[in-house]
C-alpha cells in the first residue's frame, strides 16, 4: 500500500462516533503485578464492591505527586509529563474513540484475523485501557497485555485481557540497557498516542518490540505529532497557537521527552529491521472547519479533545522546561483557547499510521 495522505470522508459520512467497547463487565476479572506485588480480584467478588478497597498497592506507586491541582505518575515520578487524574482519564475516555473514527472505525491495521487470532497481544502505554478491552472483546482467545505507569485503569475487565506494571517498560536513563522481561514472545505490540513518553523511540521500543516478537509477529503505531500545520496561510506562525505549540515542542526536547515522533516512524520501523512496512498519514482537523462532513466531525471532536487537555498538556511542561507559574500559563492559554475557536483559522495535526512485520528467518540475508 503507497504512502498517502488520508481523506476518508467517502467512506465515512454520516456514521455515528463509535462508542468504547465495554459492555457487560459484571464478570470480568482484574489481574494487576507489579515488579513486587501481585494480586487478583475474582470475578466472583465482583458484586462487592466494597472489598475493593481492601485492595491496596505500594505507596511508592500511589501516592501521586501534585503540581498546579493536578496529579502525575508517582512510579518514575517525572519521566512522563501528563498527568493521570480523573480529568485527564475522561479526556483519555473521549479521544480514544476519536481515534478510532478516524481510521475508518478499526482498532488496527495490521492483518490479523479473528480466524487465526494472535496468541499473545501487548499494548504499551495503555493510559486508561480502552484499546486493549476492545481487542480482549474482539480476540477472546488472545491473551493481551497492557503497560502503565499508574493503575488507573477500570478495575473490572475482560477475560484473559492482564494487567501489568512492569519496571522495565517506561524507565528512564536505565532504559537503553535493561530488556523487556516478559516471559512469552508477542504476536502483536501496539502503541497510540505515546509521543512523549519515551526520550528515544528507535531504541527504547521499536527496537525491543522487534526482539520481543515472534518471526512473523506485527508492531503498529498510531501516533499524533504535537505540531500543527495549515495549508492555506490561515494560522498565523507568530500567533498564540504556534507559539504554545512551540514551546511545547522545546520544552519537550528540554526534559528529554520527544513530542514528535509520527513523521520518522516508518524510517524507524524499517532501519531496526521490520518488513512490509506500510503507512498512512492523516490530517486531523482543529475544528469543525472543513467542509467535508466527516472531516468536520473529527475537527469538531478533535477540538475538543485539544480543548479540553491544554492545562493537562501545558503544566508540567511548560512549568519544569522554563520555570512557568500556572498564572503565566493560564494567560497564556486564554488566547491559545481564542484560536482553537476560531474557525478562520484552519489548521491541523498530522497523524500517522504505521505497521510492519518482522520478518521469517529464511528472509533474513
Amino acid at each position: 500500500m503507497p504512502d498517502a495522505v488520508r481523506d476518508p470522508g467517502a467512506t465515512a459520512e454520516g456514521e455515528d462516533a463509535p462508542k468504547a467497547g465495554i459492555q457487560d463487565l459484571q464478570d470480568f476479572e482484574f489481574t494487576f503485578e507489579s515488579s513486587t506485588l501481585r494480586f487478583e480480584v475474582d470475578s466472583d467478588e465482583m458484586s462487592d464492591i466494597a472489598s475493593i478497597s481492601d485492595i491496596s498497592l505500594s505507596d511508592s506507586i500511589q501516592n501521586y505527586p501534585e503540581l498546579f491541582g493536578r496529579t502525575y505518575h508517582a512510579f518514575r515520578a517525572g519521566s512522563y509529563a501528563f498527568p493521570n487524574d480523573e480529568l485527564e482519564q475522561e479526556r483519555l475516555a473521549f479521544q480514544g474513540p476519536i481515534m478510532k473514527r478516524l481510521i475508518d472505525g478499526k482498532l488496527f491495521f495490521t492483518p490479523i484475523s479473528t480466524s487465526d487470532p494472535p496468541r499473545f497481544i501487548l499494548d504499551l502505554a495503555t493510559g486508561i485501557g480502552d484499546w486493549a478491552i476492545e481487542m480482549a472483546d474482539d480476540f477472546p482467545k488472545s491473551t493481551v497485555i497492557a503497560t502503565d505507569l499508574s493503575p488507573i485503569q477500570p478495575i473490572m475487565f475482560p477475560p484473559m485481557s492482564d494487567f501489568t506494571l512492569k519496571t522495565r517498560i517506561v524507565t528512564s536513563q536505565k532504559y537503553r540497557t535493561d530488556r523487556w522481561d516478559f516471559p512469552q514472545k508477542f504476536d502483536f505490540i501496539h502503541t497510540r498516542t505515546t509521543a512523549g513518553c519515551w526520550s528515544n523511540f528507535e531504541t527504547q521500543i521499536a527496537a525491543q518490540a522487534f526482539e520481543e516478537l515472534e518471526p512473523g509477529g506485527w508492531f503498529e503505531s498510531q501516533e499524533v505529532d504535537c505540531n500543527i500545520s495549515c495549508d492555506d496561510g490561515t494560522l498565523d506562525p507568530s500567533g498564540p497557537l504556534v507559539s504554545w505549540i512551540s514551546d511545547l515542542i522545546l520544552a519537550s526536547d528540554k526534559l528529554n521527552r520527544p513530542a514528535l515522533i509520527g513523521a520518522t516512524l516508518k524510517e524507524v520501523y524499517e532501519r531496526v529491521g521490520f518488513v512490509d512496512v506500510q503507512q498512512r498519514v492523516y490530517k486531523v482537523p482543529l475544528g469543525p472547519w472543513p467542509k467535508n462532513r466527516f472531516l468536520k466531525q473529527i475537527g469538531l471532536l478533535w477540538g475538543a479533545n485539544i480543548l479540553q487537555g491544554l492545562s493537562a498538556f501545558s503544566y508540567h511542561l511548560l512549568h519544569h522546561g522554563f520555570n512557568r507559574s500556572a498564572a503565566e500559563i493560564e494567560v497564556c492559554l486564554v488566547n491559545v483557547r481564542r484560536d482553537l475557536c476560531d474557525m478562520r483559522i484552519h489548521s491541523y495535526q498530522p497523524t500517522f499510521v504505521v505497521w510492519g512485520r518482522k520478518p521469517y528467518p529464511r528472509e533474513v540475508r
